[in-house]
């Protein structure tokens, strides 16, 4: 727990209010080894409400910002300075150092807004302060400034604004209006701002400034309004999953009222019972901090407060990190799966009741599942996936990864951007695609690749092939036309040679790697023909005329020859029955059965493979195959479902443009389970288990 004694004496609460206040309006030294952080103080000043003001801005910008380092310029003597480290581990004793330096002061009653300019201006310039340091001059009283130390005044601010600094003014409330609008004038002049003293608002609103210059110190707003006398008003807190540490923070008006806070397992943290938890208890400021907080539903509450105003905020730290595994670039005009998770280390957040969305360019939601769906391999394992649709303009653009828990009323969100370009794409032009002939080289087709409409050059080796056929047995080559020093080239001839007759569908692609990315790039297919099979007629030879007993004779040769036929058929097919028999048991023995569940994109059962009626010569013949006319659906007629051990494979002979995995299917594909089908522009799953 930390207390502020208020018994300190009040030079000393200025000069630390100073160095709280200057937390709040700038980034901390450590952002850069020369941005200065400077303050001006006034020792003079002692007022009851100016010290409470500054109690609860220590107490609170304290404990958001300690790792910085400061100097301090005394309006007394602005020749010297005292730098403050917050980050020492004697917090006490950097606070006696800092009296000691004030009480040392040898001019108390003299006060130089100029000398302290152009002593600041000296040493900044000295040490090469960079960009956005800032100098806070921190006021009370009001001072006065001539008009000649006003004109030397702006001209150092001339210095100031070529150099970027920045100067704030921060007064008091009833400050001369005259001199509030000097104040203005030059803060404005350098990018700067004034802020006067109001509680608990000017309290609240610093503290909001700092935290936002900490992205991990977000705090949340639960509540701000006017509470009842004589009333028990209560909020509800909720904290998310893999929080590490709960703040809760309350801004009030005066010194009053029992605060009680209780946890999701019933436990009271009130006022003096803290419990494993830390407490700094300021005049306008109170905060809690709680390590491993149980996540779910808190329970603030306060009674016997009779100032009406007051702030109830928290913040919950997660150690976790949202990542998306890959932002890219990828490929314009192909669907592109998106992976994240939350991580901490090698430990990822697998979070039963959380909503995964991807924000798309500020416009489109879509929702990420880990349920092994859309894209997601394996379910359950942390990482939220989904396929987004093809992009067509080549650029950067925004993404937000947001994980919500709707029980706990939370949400974590990380933006990052992803690039889409312009990747290489092949086309093909034909040259000769009809009337074939067997066991010749013929040039079937020109193909070229490109990048952006201009050449780009490639190995013969990233084109590939694949072809549907109808037994046409063939070979193509792919063969570099303009071929440069390396052996690249842009332009290649597709060679086919064939044995036999027949035609075939050949689907060309691009299969290689760009921006140290893998990809797969289609071109235009086409259809090849040999020429026709020559129709062979058959030979019919003239018997001669026999005489009468040559006749006989051969009547009795042809009957031997019957006899000896039928025993040679009749034995050919006892063998073929039992050969037939043995491929049966065979067949019997190694027999797969059909399974399999075929689901739509929402996750509608449309067929039941296990329970589809067959004839019983298809259970004999093709029990480990199924025809897409037997499943009683248009969308897979003319394919043909091979079943195996471990996995299915699907042969196509349609013709039309199928994709498996959302890879296209030309001839037969090998599948496992939770396989995506696109089928006629539909998107369906298959699955051997059913969901």
């Amino acid at each position: 727990m930390k207390i502020l004694y208020k018994h300190i004496s009040i030079t000393l609460i200025i000069i630390i209010s100073f160095l709280s206040f200057g937390i709040n309006i700038l980034s901390t030294h450590a952002d850069s080894s020369n941005k200065e952080v400077i303050f001006v103080v006034d020792p003079n000043t002692e007022n009851q409400f100016y010290a409470d003001f500054i109690y609860s801005v220590i107490g609170i910008l304290k404990e958001l910002r300690e790792e910085s380092q400061y100097k301090f310029f005394s309006l007394n003597s602005p020749h010297k300075f005292f730098i403050f480290d917050s980050n020492s581990v004697d917090s006490d004793a950097q606070i006696e150092n800092l009296l000691k330096w004030m009480k040392s002061d040898e001019n108390m009653d003299s006060i130089s807004v100029l000398g302290a300019i152009t002593e600041i201006v000296n040493e900044m310039t000295l040490t090469n302060s960079a960009e956005g340091s800032i100098i806070n001059f921190i006021v009370y009283d009001n001072l006065e400034i001539s008009s000649e130390e006003s004109k030397i005044i702006e001209t150092l601010l001339e210095i100031i604004v070529s150099k970027k600094w920045i100067l704030n003014f921060v007064y008091k409330f009833d400050t001369d209006k005259s001199i509030v609008a000097k104040y203005k004038s030059w803060a404005e002049w350098t990018t700067g701002n004034i802020y006067p003293m109001v509680t608990p608002d000017t309290i609240e609103l610093i503290t909001v400034n700092t935290i936002k210059q900490h992205a991990e110190r977000v705090l949340t707003k639960d509540y701000k309004g006017i509470v009842e006398a004589n009333s028990i008003f209560q909020q509800e807190i909720f904290v998310s999953p893999g929080t590490s540490e709960l703040e809760i923070v309350i801004f009030r008006a005066k010194t009053e009222g029992n605060v009680e806070i209780i946890t999701p397992g019933g436990i009271n943290r009130a006022t003096g019972n803290y419990g494993p938890t830390d407490l700094l208890e300021t005049p306008f400021v109170l905060i809690w901090k709680f390590t491993d907080p149980s996540p779910g539903k808190w329970l603030f509450k306060i009674s016997d407060y009779n100032s009406g105003l007051l702030t109830i905020l928290h913040r919950n730290k997660i150690d976790y990190n949202i990542q998306l595994i890959d932002t890219g670039p990828f490929p314009t005009k192909n669907s592109v799966q998106l992976v994240t998770n939350m991580f901490k280390g090698s430990d990822i957040l697998i979070s039963k009741d959380v909503y995964v969305e991807l924000i798309f360019d500020n416009k489109i939601s879509y929702e990420m599942n880990d349920n092994g769906l859309n894209g997601d391999a394996y379910a359950g394992d942390g990482y939220y996936s989904m396929i987004i649709p093809d992009i067509d303009e080549p650029g950067e653009y925004d993404v937000e990864i947001k994980y919500s828990w709707a029980n706990y009323g939370t949400s974590i969100s990380d933006f990052t951007k992803i690039n889409f370009e312009l990747f290489p794409y092949i086309i093909t032009d034909p040259v000769n695609l009809e009337n074939i002939n067997l066991n010749e080289n013929t040039s079937i087709a020109i193909i070229e690749s490109y990048l952006d409409d201009e050449k780009y050059f490639i190995n013969s080796e990233d084109i590939q092939w694949s072809v549907s056929t109808d037994a046409i047995v063939f070979d193509i080559s792919i063969n570099p036309i303009d071929s440069i020093q390396d052996g690249r080239a842009s332009k290649f001839e597709a060679v086919l040679s064939t044995t036999k007759y027949g035609k075939a569908h050949i689907n060309f692609r691009l299969d290689s790697m760009y921006k140290n990315k893998k990809y797969v790039v289609y071109s235009n297919s086409i259809v090849i023909t040999t020429i026709p099979e020559p129709i062979i007629e058959k030979v019919v030879v003239k018997e001669e005329l026999k005489e009468p007993i040559n006749v006989i004779q051969d009547k009795i040769e042809e009957q031997s020859n019957l006899v000896l036929v039928l025993s040679v058929i009749v034995g050919i097919v006892i063998i073929l029955i039992l050969i037939t028999g043995i491929i049966l048991m065979i067949n019997y023995s190694r027999r797969v059965s059909l399974r399999g569940y075929i689901y739509d994109d929402k996750n509608n059962l449309i067929i039941d493979i296990n329970s589809i009626p067959r004839s019983l010569l298809n259970k004999i013949l093709n029990r480990n195959k199924i025809r897409g006319e037997e499943l009683n659906n248009e969308l897979f007629n003319g394919l043909l479902l091979e079943y195996t051990q471990d996995s299915m494979i699907i042969h196509n002979h349609t013709g039309k443009s199928l994709r498996i995995n959302n890879q296209p299917l030309i001839d037969e594909k090998e599948i496992f389970n939770k396989a995506w089908l696109g089928i006629s522009g539909k998107l369906l799953l298959y699955s051997d288990d059913k969901l």
